[in-house]
């Protein structure tokens, strides 16, 4: 039977009416029972007083039937209170341990940073704080000791492949403590052993240095062997060592060839950096057309004065610098040989470092520019060492410093004397000068300790050397006075001191004697070498004995010849008169050298011209 809805929420209403009049009567009853109490006086029971009855208080459930008694001894709250502040704790403390963390890895970055860059800058780039006994072991002695052939050249940058822009063979003769150089031009055609006719400075790149060294041999024809060699890195050289200063005789406009461009050279001290020493020995390396082959000489200057950079102050400096620079040198010596010969041709006395240039022809060829074909049938004169059994030719051929100081008191009587021993006039077959006088700044002439000395004295300071004792005995020849005196366990600046007694006379010296001369004569002094204020030098040098009681030579110019290509100096006169001829003979001998010349083209009007060349400079 289908369920009548609407009869069945009827039903549902009747039941819940009959529940509510039933709770309403119970109520009513239950009020009425407690009027009656009342009335009968009896103490109402009700559980909260009339006034304040709930009808909550009928209810079958209370409050307190729905509390739980806690049975795990902990309270809630408090233990959720708890474990927030653990996990709080956890938290503070795990983010401090990554912020340690990452500090301390920034620290170690950092030290990376720091530690690494100096360890490759050490490595890599910087070699200027290394220890001066670093793979060196320093020789007992840094004497040479003995003879040896050996090239310079000078380069650019790259050893392996090298841009030669200079070439120096030297000789040195250690019985004399003597150099001799040879400066050759980079683009002489020379006959490269298995190539054939080649630009000389191109054998470096083609077969390195042994290849230059094998063409030198054949090609200078001297029959003599090179011993070693040393290539330089020239501009790493130089910047390593901090730069060297290098002293011009003139001015000089020098090409830049790295850079385009040119710099100055000025007259005495320069200071020169790697790029510009690497410029100026290119500039006088045979390059360039106009600068005269003569001007090489330069190089050498450059040269020696990278070694004397190099040696220093000391054995510290010496052992140092090379330090520095030995990964700037290709060299077949090793570095305790290096420090030998650096050593030993840092102290060659000036007038032993004797300076040749090859002679040579110039000409010019398609794509090469200017070349030069080679001249040398006179270098093995030049360079062979004259064969002695005892080897007197070698001990007799020695150069001796000597010092004149006054001991009389007769203004310029020492400096008279100097510019005799200086001038040439005394000197050995070969033509090297027998004696040397360092000028009066460097201390070679001056005044003795009192004007009173009646005798000349001649102090020997090395008699052991057969060599001085001899020219002590020549020179007390030419004086026509004095007293030879061996100062022995005495160390002096020269090898002979001479005091200028009231014995000496100066009219007494052979070969001075002046010839009688009617009137003056006139001259010009032209310089055909090129070192600065050449020409003055020698007018004062030639008036100043000359004239000395009379004036019998006037010269009334110096100048620049028209060009500094001199190789021999030259007096030339124009008239026959046997007196003039007389007078230049005497000029000869006071200059030490030249030739004696006629001429008619008197263009400057004058009875004399002395034109200077380098055998002048060179003596």
């Amino acid at each position: 039977m289908p369920f009548d809805y609407e009869k069945g929420k009827d039903d549902d209403y009747r039941d819940d009416g009959r529940d509510f009049n039933d709770r309403e009567d119970a109520s009513s009853e239950y009020e009425d029972r407690g009027k009656y109490k009342d009335e009968r006086g009896e103490e109402d029971v009700s559980p909260a007083g009339s006034e304040n009855k709930d009808d909550s208080d009928e209810d079958f459930f209370k409050d307190e039937d729905f509390e739980f008694e806690d049975h795990s001894g902990e309270d809630v709250e408090e233990r959720g209170y708890r474990i927030s502040k653990i996990r709080e704790k956890r938290k503070r403390r795990k983010l401090l341990y990554t912020s340690l963390a990452i500090l301390l890895i920034i620290v170690l970055v950092a030290a990376g940073i720091v530690f690494g860059y100096r360890w490759i800058r050490n490595r890599f780039f910087s070699a200027e704080e290394v220890s001066v006994e670093e793979g060196i072991v320093v020789p007992a002695s840094l004497e040479l000791g003995e003879d040896v052939n050996i090239i310079f050249a000078g380069s650019g940058e790259d050893l392996l492949e090298p841009d030669i822009n200079s070439i120096i063979f030297t000789s040195y003769y250690s019985a004399a403590d003597e150099s001799r150089s040879l400066c050759v031009p980079v683009k002489t055609l020379m006959d490269v052993p298995g190539i054939g006719a080649e630009i000389v400075g191109r054998s470096v790149g083609i077969g390195g240095m042994d290849l230059l060294s094998l063409t030198l041999e054949k090609g200078l024809g001297m029959d003599m062997e090179v011993d070693s060699h040393i290539l330089m890195d020239i501009s790493g050289v130089v910047d390593k060592l901090g730069g060297i200063e290098i002293n011009m005789d003139r001015a000089h406009v020098i090409n830049n060839y790295s850079e385009g461009g040119t710099f100055n050279l000025e007259p005495g001290p320069n200071l020169l950096d790697g790029q510009e020493t690497l410029n100026l020995l290119k500039y006088f390396s045979g390059i360039e057309k106009d600068v005269p082959l003569e001007d090489m000489k330069i190089q050498k200057k450059v040269i020696d004065t990278i070694i004397l950079k190099i040696v220093g102050e000391d054995e510290d400096d010496l052992t140092g610098n090379v330090n520095l620079i030995k990964d700037f040198i290709d060299s077949d010596l090793s570095l305790e040989e290096l420090l030998k010969l650096f050593s030993t041709f840092s102290n060659i006395k000036e007038e032993k470092n004797i300076v040749y240039t090859l002679e040579a022809s110039s000409t010019e060829l398609e794509g090469e520019g200017v070349v030069y074909i080679p001249d040398v049938s006179g270098l093995s004169g030049l360079f062979h060492k004259e064969q002695a059994p005892s080897g007197e030719v070698v001990e007799n051929e020695e150069t001796v410093d000597v010092v004149i100081l006054n001991g009389v008191g007769t203004p310029g009587i020492a400096g008279e004397i100097s510019a005799i021993l200086n001038s040439g006039t005394h000197a050995y077959e070969s033509g090297k000068k027998k004696f040397h006088v360092p000028s009066q700044e460097e201390g070679g002439i001056g005044n003795a300790d009192n004007f009173n000395y009646a005798a000349t004295e001649i102090l020997v300071y090395t008699a052991d050397d057969a060599g001085v004792m001899n020219a002590a005995n020549e020179l007390k020849e030419i004086l026509g006075a004095g007293e030879i005196i061996v100062k022995e366990n005495e160390v002096a600046s020269s090898d002979i001191i001479i005091i200028i007694g009231a014995d000496y006379n100066p009219d007494q010296i052979p070969g001075e004697e002046t010839v009688e001369i009617s009137g003056t004569v006139e001259t010009v002094i032209l310089n055909g070498e090129g070192t600065r204020m050449l020409a003055a030098t020698v007018r004062d040098i030639l008036v100043d004995h000359f004239n000395a009681e009379d004036e019998v030579i006037e010269v009334v110019e110096v100048k620049d010849a028209d060009n500094w290509d001199y190789k021999q100096t030259e007096i030339i006169i124009y008239t026959d008169q046997e007196e003039i001829e007389a007078f230049a003979q005497q000029v000869q001998e006071r200059l030490g050298v030249g030739v004696i010349k006629k001429s008619d083209n008197n263009e400057d009007d004058v009875d004399m011209t002395i034109i200077l060349g380098s055998d002048y400079t060179n003596q």
